[in-house]
C-alpha cells in the first residue's frame, strides 16, 4: 500500500550536500502524463518514492509549521552553500504560491533559492515579480528526450523568465545517442538545448531496462555509485560533472556577480546584526580516560541504546575505551567514544551520538575536534561512518579534513591522516578471508594503479609492453605457445637498452601486482628487509617490493627476462635478477620472505633471446615428474637461505596431461612443504574473472570438464608459530 506524503515543510540534505526544501512532494501531473515511470520511464523522484513506498503520483503541498520553522531557518543560514534547492522530490508548480511563500519566509536566510521546474503550471507575471525580488534562480529541466511541443514550451518560459530579469537556467537531462533514427532526432534536439546559456549538463541516470537502452537509442556508462546516486549514467561526455554540489562549477546557475554589484565573482554576504539570545547555549566537553568509572556509564548506554546506531557503546567490554562527553547548559546530551592502539600506532574513533532533540552538526563537529585535540601521537585517525547517518557521516567529517578511502556496503572508512598511512586496511578489506576476488571493484582499482606506474617505467626506458615483460616472459603465442622472436639492442658498452620483438599475446598470464602487494605486507615480518624468489620470473613481486624499499632478489633462468626487469626496477636500486639456474643456485645471505609463482606445466612456452629456450628451464622438460623434481630442488635451496619464523609464499596451479587429468601440483606442493618441516599455515584461493571460463564451459563440459578460474596461494612457514603475532606487525581495526 502506498502512502501520500506529509504535509509539513522540511529540510534535508542530500547525499551530494545540497539542502532540498520541497515545497511540494509529488509529480501528478508528470506522472499522469508519463504513467509508467515518470519522465523518460526514469523519474528519479518516482524511483526513491517507490523504493519507500510513497505515492508519487500526488502532490502533496509542504506548508510551514511554526513548531519547526525555526530549525529550518537556522539549518538553511548556517549550511555553507550559498543556495539551498526547490523541486527535487516533487514539481514545485504544483502549488506556486506556497514555494514563493516558503522562500520569502526565507529570505531572512541570505541563501538564494534555485527551483527546479518543468513548467506543468506556468507561472504567472505576478509570481514572476515576486520571484525576482527574492533573487531567485530558476532551472526548467529539459531533456532531447521530450517532445517538440514540450521542448518549444519550455524554452518559451525560459525565455520569458529571463525578460523578467530573472536568473534562467535550461538543465538539459543530457544523454548519449547512438545513431538509431530516433537517437538522431533526439541528438539535434539535445544540441539545442545545450546551445542556450546559461545551460547545466545533467546526464540520465537510467536502469538497464530503459526501452532506450533496450532499443538501441542510447548508451549508458557504469560509474562508481554514490557519485550521482546511480550505477548507469548515459553520459554524453566526458566533462560532465558527477561530484559534490560544493566543487561543482555551475552552482545551479547562480550569478554571483550579478547578486554581489562586483566583478570577482565571489559572494560577499552582508549580514544584519542579530541580537544576542538572553540565554546562551553553554557548550562544555569533557575528556574521560574511560567511560566506565567516569560516573557517565548509565548515561552512555541509555543514550547508545536510543540512538540505536551507537549501540555498542552500552557494552561493558566499549566502555573500557576513552570517550569525549558533551555537556549543554550543565546537561549530559551526547558521547563519542575513541581509542589509542599504540602497537598498531593508530588513534580510532568508535561510536557517537547526542540526544535527539540537541542534534547539531556544528556542536557535533566541535565535539570530534575535541577528540583530535587528544591525538598528541601523530598517529592517523580512523573512523567508519555510515552514509545515511545525519551526524556520523562522510560530509560532516570530510568538513573537518578527513578523507574517504573506502566505500563498502553503504559505509565510507575515512582517515584523518594520508591514504598510505591505511593502505593495509584497504588490503585487508579486499582480502578478509581465504577466497580472494579478485574482480572487486576496489582490488581493480589497486591493480590498475600498479599498472600504470609499470606502463609509466616502460615507457621512460623503452620497455614495450612492460607488464608481458613479466613472469610469462615468452610473450605467448598460439596454442599457449610463443610464436614472437625477440632480439635485443646493446650500446657499445653492450648494456641492454630495450628489445624489439612482434605484436605481443594478451593472452599470456600476468602475476597480479595486488596479490603482490597483499603476500608482500601480510607475510613480511616487522624487521624483515630481504625477499628471495627462485624460478623469479615477471616483474611485479619485485617492482611492489622496490616500491616499499625491500631488497628483492629474484632467480631466473632467462637473459631477456631478467633484463627487462633490471631495466624497469632500476630506479628503486634493491631489486634485482639474476640469470641463473633456481634449481642449483644459492642466493647469498639469509631472507625474510620466499615468494615464487612458477608456471603451469607445459601450459605455456618460456624462450629467451632469438626464441631459444634456455637449457634448464623448466616448462621445458620432457616430463612432469623432471618438472616437479627441479621446481622443489630450488624450493629446497630457498628453505635453507630462510630466516626461522619465517613464511614461504608459492603462488602455484595445476594443469592437465595429454589425457585431460590433473598432475596433482597443487597437492604436491603442500606435501612438499610438509616433508621439509614447514607447517601449512594458509591455503588462499585466487579467484578471476569467469567469462572466459564460461565460454570454455561450452567446449568442455561435454567432457565433464569445469574450466579452472583460480589459482593456489600455499602459504608455508618455517619455525614457531607462537611467535608470529610478535614478529608481524597488527593490522589494527578494520
Amino acid at each position: 500500500m502506498l502512502h501520500n506524503y506529509k504535509s509539513c515543510l522540511t529540510a534535508t540534505q542530500n547525499s551530494k550536500g545540497v539542502l532540498d526544501v520541497d515545497t511540494v512532494k509529488g509529480c501528478s501531473l508528470g506522472m499522469a502524463k508519463y504513467p509508467d515511470g515518470g519522465c523518460y520511464g526514469e523519474c528519479y523522484a518516482n524511483k526513491i518514492a517507490s523504493l519507500y513506498k510513497l505515492n508519487f503520483k500526488s502532490s502533496i503541498s509542504r506548508k510551514i509549521d511554526h513548531g519547526s520553522f525555526d530549525n529550518i531557518f537556522r539549518l538553511i543560514e548556517n549550511h555553507p552553500l550559498h543556495w539551498y534547492r526547490v523541486g527535487v522530490f516533487g514539481d514545485p508548480c504544483h502549488d506556486w504560491e506556497n514555494t514563493i511563500l516558503v522562500c520569502e519566509e526565507l529570505k531572512k536566510t541570505l541563501k538564494v533559492p534555485i527551483i527546479v521546474t518543468k513548467h506543468w503550471v506556468k507561472l504567472t507575471d505576478g509570481q514572476l515579480s515576486r520571484l525576482k525580488k527574492l533573487s531567485a534562480v530558476i532551472n526548467t529541466s529539459t531533456s532531447g528526450l521530450d517532445t517538440d511541443a514540450e521542448i518549444e514550451y519550455r524554452v518559451d518560459q525560459i525565455k520569458r523568465i529571463k525578460e523578467f530579469g530573472i536568473t534562467s537556467v535550461c538543465r538539459v537531462v543530457t544523454c548519449n545517442f547512438t545513431k538509431s533514427e530516433f537517437a538522431k532526432i533526439g541528438q539535434e534536439k539535445q544540441d539545442f538545448l545545450l546551445s542556450l546559456n546559461p545551460v547545466i549538463d545533467n546526464p540520465l541516470r537510467a536502469k538497464q531496462s530503459s526501452h532506450y537502452v533496450l532499443d538501441g537509442d542510447i548508451v549508458l556508462t557504469k560509474i562508481e555509485k554514490g557519485a550521482v546516486g546511480a550505477k548507469f549514467i548515459s553520459l554524453h561526455s566526458d566533462n560532465s560533472y558527477l561530484g559534490a554540489c560544493k566543487t561543482c562549477p555551475d552552482q545551479c546557475g547562480i550569478d554571483f556577480e550579478k547578486l554581489n554589484g562586483n566583478k570577482g565573482g565571489v559572494m560577499k554576504v552582508k549580514r544584519k546584526m542579530k541580537q544576542l539570545p538572553l540565554i546562551e547555549n553553554k557548550i562544555e566537553f569533557t575528556h574521560v580516560e574511560s567511560v566506565i568509572g567516569s560516573g557517565y556509564e548509565e548515561q552512555v548506554a541509555d543514550l547508545a541504546i536510543r540512538d540505536k546506531v551507537a549501540y555498542r557503546a552500552a557494552r561493558k567490554n566499549m566502555q573500557i575505551h576513552s570517550a569525549i562527553i558533551l555537556k549543554i547548559n550543565n546537561k549530559f546530551s551526547g558521547f563519542f567514544t575513541f581509542q589509542v592502539n599504540h602497537d598498531a600506532k593508530e588513534f580510532c574513533l568508535l561510536q557517537s551520538a547526542m540526544e535527539l532533540n540537541k542534534k547539531d552538526k556544528k556542536i557535533y563537529s566541535e565535539m570530534v575536534q575535541e577528540i583530535i585535540k587528544q591525538n598528541t601521537y601523530g598517529y592517523p585517525m580512523i573512523m567508519t561512518v555510515s552514509t545515511k547517518h545525519d551526524l556520523e557521516c562522510p560530509s560532516v567529517f570530510e568538513a573537518i579534513g578527513f578523507k574517504i578511502y573506502l566505500n563498502l556496503s553503504g559505509f565510507a572508512y575515512m582517515v584523518y591522516g594520508t591514504f598510505d598511512q591505511v593502505r593495509m586496511k584497504r588490503l585487508a578489506h579486499a582480502t578478509m578471508t581465504n577466497a580472494w576476488t579478485t574482480t572487486r571493484s576496489d582490488w581493480l582499482k589497486m591493480k590498475k594503479e600498479w599498472n600504470e606506474k609499470i606502463e609509466a617505467v616502460g615507457e621512460k626506458y623503452n620497455i614495450p609492453n612492460p607488464k608481458f615483460a613479466s613472469r610469462d616472459g615468452c610473450w605467448q603465442g598460439q596454442n599457449g605457445f610463443s610464436n614472437v622472436v625477440l632480439s635485443k639492442q646493446t650500446t657499445e658498452n653492450g648494456k641492454v637498452t630495450h628489445h624489439k620483438g612482434k605484436s605481443f599475446n594478451g593472452n599470456a598470464s600476468v602475476l597480479d601486482p595486488v596479490a603482490c602487494e597483499v603476500i608482500l605486507r601480510f607475510f613480511m615480518p616487522t624487521e624483515g628487509k630481504r625477499i628471495y624468489n627462485p624460478f623469479g620470473g615477471g616483474v611485479q613481486f619485485g617492482f611492489v617490493a622496490g616500491s616499499y624499499g625491500y631488497e628483492y632478489i629474484a632467480s631466473e633462468i632467462r637473459q631477456n627476462q631478467c633484463d627487462a626487469n633490471n631495466i624497469l626496477c632500476q630506479d628503486f636500486n634493491s631489486a634485482k635478477w639474476i640469470q641463473s639456474d633456481s634449481s642449483t643456485y644459492v642466493p647469498e645471505g639469509k631472507f625474510d620472505l620466499c615468494f615464487s609463482c612458477p608456471p603451469y606445466y607445459k601450459v605455456e612456452k618460456y624462450v629467451d633471446y632469438e626464441g631459444i629456450v634456455p637449457d634448464g628451464e623448466i616448462n621445458s622438460l620432457p616430463n612432469y615428474e623432471k618438472f616437479r623434481e627441479t621446481l622443489f630442488a630450488g624450493y629446497k635451496i630457498a628453505i635453507e637461505s630462510l630466516n626461522d619464523n619465517r613464511f614461504f609464499v608459492v603462488m602455484t596451479g595445476d594443469s592437465r596431461d595429454k589425457n585431460g587429468a590433473y598432475y596433482g601440483c597443487e597437492a604436491e606442493h603442500e606435501l612438499f612443504f610438509k616433508e621439509q618441516g614447514l607447517s601449512i599455515y594458509n591455503k588462499i584461493i585466487y579467484l578471476e574473472c569467469e567469462f572466459t571460463r564460461l565460454a570454455h564451459a561450452k567446449r568442455t563440459l561435454d567432457y565433464r570438464k569445469f574450466p579452472k578460474r583460480e589459482q593456489k596461494i600455499i602459504v608455508a612457514y618455517k619455525g614457531d608459530m607462537s611467535k608470529i603475532k610478535t614478529s608481524f606487525p597488527p593490522i589494527g581495526r578494520l
